[in-house]
């Protein structure tokens, strides 16, 4: 247990330099441009076309389940009512 202890915030502490972005991807670019480079701004917009896409799947995963959930609580309808007659007596 000492052991686990006492390794632990190594392992934790070596793998912070993993999570840290090139200077191209975080965005500190300083080239002959001075902006952005262009494959920053491309993984951008197909991030928020990835986002549009997922979101737009769950909508309609939800609007379908209100739809279901609004359509479950329509009282029944006249010619269906018919068909929940008790039907022992004429057996």
């Amino acid at each position: 247990m000492k052991r686990i202890l006492f390794l632990a915030p190594g392992f934790l502490f070596a793998s912070f330099s993993k999570g840290l972005a090139c200077s191209t991807c975080f965005g500190d670019y300083r080239g002959v441009t001075g902006g952005t480079p262009p494959n920053v701004q491309h993984m951008a917009i197909a991030i928020w076309v990835l986002m549009f896409i997922v979101m737009s799947v769950l909508g309609g995963v939800g609007a379908f389940t209100f739809h279901l959930w609004r359509h479950a609580r329509m009282p029944i309808e006249p010619h269906e009512e018919l068909a929940e007659e008790d039907l022992s007596k004429y057996a």
